[in-house]
């Protein structure tokens, strides 16, 4: 849909794009179609871009998208904004207003249980049949792997110590970093894979930012399970020393929320504050749904298994999966990227694919995906990198990864100008 005809849409609904970031939960009214019903359960990056250009080129479908969430709030911007280093730099997107826009329907739910063999969603809105269905819900926490199965002390490190990598966390930290005092501030980083894998070493830096131009009389401890990138750590080492200290290969990690301690291999600490990023897994309902990946050994991953050149499950024929919930898609470097660039293309791409199959004809050949993500690599004076991943198939159809790293010394904003391309381009929010 090319923009003048969408905003056209959103004219004629009486709608303005002001509104878009209004809150808003009901449900819109959809003219139904009469074609092959498709479900996309999550309203994330991956789920809005793969509706968005199932709309556009296979107008045929029915389709439906369901999320609990009644907005979009963008997570690659965040860490700057977190340490109160710039304002919240995109717009929060309302779901209804942009579906109705669009022409698809939105409903905000609770996704229950996905039965397979019926074709059926399960939610608190009731019951959803479909021919197919895209899975793009992204990621949980693993917090098992770090408190085993005390729910208790789950609960309270949920709570007090928010990992804030969603968006659902993000005030919470906040409020707790503008509140730290001082003392003594941990901070976790699990082993790979990671969403947006520069994003906690950016954060660490922008902490420590914190710490160094208020003064707060504090340090930021860094645990991290492997060695981390190089140009982080470095920078750490030689711009705050004297505000974070930084420890790799962290190993025998036991936590204890209530009494705030902690123990590694390495001794036993207290701390006043944390930020407790678990080890990361796919969304819950992969595993509910039995569509985990397998590993060499054959044993269940955290993963949503998947066919990396068909996007589809290796279950099940009639379910797609796109976002942060893949599995390794190549035994060269593992996983795509989990950033919200790789996540559209991954959306647009699964939507091509589910097209060409509810038309029962072959699909083209998948359109490799790319990744770009923009992280900051000091605060003031500002610095910035361009970190960007290519894809393509070698001879014997294995994908292989290309990387390149492009340093900005002078930011002007590029990272908020290509956000905002997203937007418009993979959502279909005009800039």
């Amino acid at each position: 849909m090319k923009r003048r005809t969408l905003l056209g849409a959103i004219s004629s609904a009486g709608l303005s794009w002001q509104s878009i970031a209004a809150s808003s939960s009901t449900t819109p009214s959809v003219a139904p179609h009469r074609g092959q019903r498709v479900l996309v359960i999550g309203a994330g990056w991956a789920g809005l871009s793969a509706a968005r250009s199932l709309r556009q080129i296979a107008p045929e479908l029915d389709l439906t998208l369901i999320d609990r969430d009644p907005q979009l709030r963008s997570l690659p911007l965040s860490n700057p904004w977190l340490v109160g280093r710039t304002p919240e730099r995109l717009a929060r997107v309302d779901l209804t207003t942009l579906a109705i826009g669009l022409g698809y329907r939105f409903v905000r739910a609770e996704v229950q249980s996905i039965d397979r063999t019926l074709r059926q969603v399960h939610t608190t809105q009731g019951r959803f049949d479909y021919d197919w269905l895209l899975l793009a819900a992204g990621v949980d926490y693993d917090y098992k792997a770090l408190l085993g199965d005390d729910e208790r002390a789950i609960a309270q490190m949920r709570t007090h110590f928010p990992a804030g990598f969603m968006a659902s966390e993000l005030d919470l930290l906040k409020h707790k970093l503008e509140n730290f005092g001082g003392g003594e501030l941990v901070m976790t980083i699990p082993a790979p894979p990671l969403r947006c894998p520069p994003a906690p070493y950016e954060r660490a830096m922008l902490i420590g930012w914190l710490l160094k131009s208020r003064r707060i009389p504090g340090r930021l401890t860094v645990l991290d399970a492997t060695a981390g990138p190089p140009r982080f750590t470095r920078l750490i080492a030689e711009r705050y020393a004297n505000q974070i200290v930084y420890r790799p290969h962290t190993s025998g990690l036991q936590i204890d929320p209530f009494a705030r301690k902690l123990s590694t291999d390495d001794g036993e600490m207290r701390f006043d504050h944390a930020i407790f990023l678990p080890p990361m897994r796919a969304n819950t309902l992969v595993e509910q749904t039995g569509l985990l990946g397998l590993n060499a050994q054959g044993q269940s991953t955290h993963w949503a298994g998947v066919d990396p050149l068909r996007l589809v499950s290796l279950q099940d024929a009639r379910v797609y999966l796109a976002g942060d919930l893949l599995d390794a898609v190549s035994p060269l470097f593992g996983y795509y990227p989990k950033t919200a660039h790789m996540a559209t293309r991954l959306g647009v791409a699964v939507a091509q694919q589910i097209a060409a199959s509810s038309r029962g004809v072959a699909p083209a050949p998948l359109a490799l995906p790319e990744s770009v993500c923009h992280v900051w690599l000091d605060a003031e004076p500002a610095e910035q990198l361009r970190i960007e991943a290519t894809y393509r198939l070698r001879g014997d159809g294995v994908i292989t990864q290309a990387l390149r790293q492009i340093d900005n010394p002078q930011p002007r904003d590029e990272d908020v100008h290509w956000a905002r391309s997203l937007y418009a381009q993979s959502l279909g929010v005009p800039l």
